[in-house]
């Protein structure tokens, strides 16, 4: 029995207890493009939106930006069509089209707007949802087993 308490002391000494980290919010990283995560994973514009839901500010504002990478996908997935299509015929030896190429990099290029707004307006919600989470009241509660005049202390900070 005393082993066990003497376990139960030391382990009380060492863990911090949380209600709701600071991890739970949603991280922008950018290193070749701009990615945002939850909890270490990756999450797609589809899955923001469903994240989103609990805070309707937040979650119009995705919605807009959503509607922006819907659009740069589009473009940018038919404009690249565009270009490897001639590419593709000049590597099997054939005449290409590079007014199909041109056309091709044209929608591409009209794809970076829509890449740009959908980022700005994702960070935007991030930033509303982010700062709603931390508004709920989810703070740290620290535990902390110290030793008193006549004892044991045990004292919780939230």
């Amino acid at each position: 029995m005393k082993n066990i308490l003497i376990t139960c002391i030391l382990i009380c000494c060492f863990v911090s207890v949380k209600a709701q980290s600071q991890t739970d919010t949603i991280q922008i990283e950018k290193k070749l493009g701009t990615n945002y995560l939850l909890l270490g994973e990756k999450l797609t514009p589809k899955q923001l939106l469903t994240i989103m839901e609990v805070n309707p500010t937040a979650y119009d504002l995705m919605k807009k930006a959503k509607r922006n990478y819907d659009a740069a996908q589009i473009f940018a997935g038919v404009g690249g069509f565009f270009i490897g299509f001639p590419i593709g015929t000049t590597i099997a030896g054939g005449d290409p089209n590079w007014l199909l190429a041109g056309i091709g990099v044209g929608l591409v290029g009209v794809a970076i707007p829509f890449s740009v707004n959908y980022n700005k307006k994702a960070r935007e919600a991030v930033a509303l949802y982010n700062d709603g989470i931390r508004s709920l009241g989810y703070h740290e509660l620290d535990m902390k087993l110290g030793f008193a005049a006549n004892g044991i202390r045990l004292t919780l900070n939230f």
